[in-house]
């Protein structure tokens, strides 16, 4: 039987650019819980962000991954959370000073629902077009500031070779992270060792769940360690061909609602006591 329920935000239970989780997968979140299984989003934003997505709507990520495992989440309570250490950032926003097109950008630990981020070294042009790709209030600084921070990413305009050399940059200047890259132009930073799979053993302690009765979805690249974990891996029909190459099962388009397909299926079958249907035929 399935327990448990993780879901990745953009571009699976979020189409790309939408500002808010539609009706109809609110309605599929609460018939999944009310059936009596733990959902929550396995996803790189981080707990505050996460009100404006489920319009205000705290029962639909009580728990949760978040901040690409930065975060765990369970019924409510922080289980477990981890502070990127503040040289480290310094030192990826030095390599980035003099490239134009590339600059960090860092999310404090303590957030607000303006979603407040800090971006170095960035000009008012880059940073406004990466505020309306990713919805945060940025905020231009020259240095990292000294306060703590769950979350960084690189934006970095350019090509594929343009990407390359940034993540290159970034390897050699702080070889204790690593880049995935959530959107095109957008990679995460992350501390090696620490990621969404890294929180998976947590949360099941948690909620008291196996491996085997956990359901993930995901459609990109900072998905993959996790879905690889679990053999209920679900790509959506949009997913990278990376992810539907790791995932074991597929759903519909994240344009389609197909995670709220698969939720409502996954709450009958929990009631009946039994497997849902589109997890009993591997893709």
């Amino acid at each position: 039987m399935i327990k448990l329920v993780l879901s990745d935000m953009d571009n699976t239970l979020v189409p790309f650019g939408a500002q808010h989780v539609s009706p109809r997968t609110l309605e599929a979140i609460h018939d999944a819980t009310n059936a009596g299984i733990h959902f929550g989003p396995a996803t790189g934003r981080d707990y505050v962000e996460l009100m404006r997505f489920f319009h205000m709507d705290e029962s639909c990520f009580m728990t949760g991954i978040m901040s690409n495992g930065k975060r765990v989440r369970v019924d409510g309570r922080d289980v477990w959370t981890y502070v990127i250490p503040h040289e480290w950032l310094c030192r990826i926003a030095d390599a980035l000073r003099h490239e134009r097109g590339m600059f960090l950008v860092c999310f404090p630990m303590d957030s607000n629902l303006m979603n407040p981020a800090y971006a170095v070294h960035a000009t008012e042009e880059e940073m406004s077009k990466y505020e309306r790709l990713i919805h945060f209030n940025g905020g231009r600084v020259d240095e990292v500031p000294e306060i703590d921070f769950i979350a960084a990413a690189i934006a970095c305009n350019g090509d594929e070779k343009r990407r390359a050399y940034c993540e290159k940059l970034i390897a050699e200047a702080c070889p204790e992270m690593e880049t995935v890259m959530a959107v095109p132009n957008w990679f995460d930073v992350l501390p090696r060792g620490i990621n969404k799979a890294s929180a998976l053993d947590t949360i099941l302690d948690a909620v008291g769940a196996t491996r085997d009765e956990v359901v993930v979805f995901g459609d990109s690249g900072n998905d993959i360690a996790l879905l690889s974990e679990v053999h209920y891996s679900v790509a959506v029909a949009n997913a990278t061909p990376e992810v539907r190459d790791v995932a074991n099962f597929s759903c519909g388009a994240s344009a389609d609602e197909g995670v709220a397909d698969a939720l409502f299926e996954i709450a009958r079958a929990a009631r009946s006591h039994e497997m849902p249907a589109f997890l009993k035929e591997r893709q």
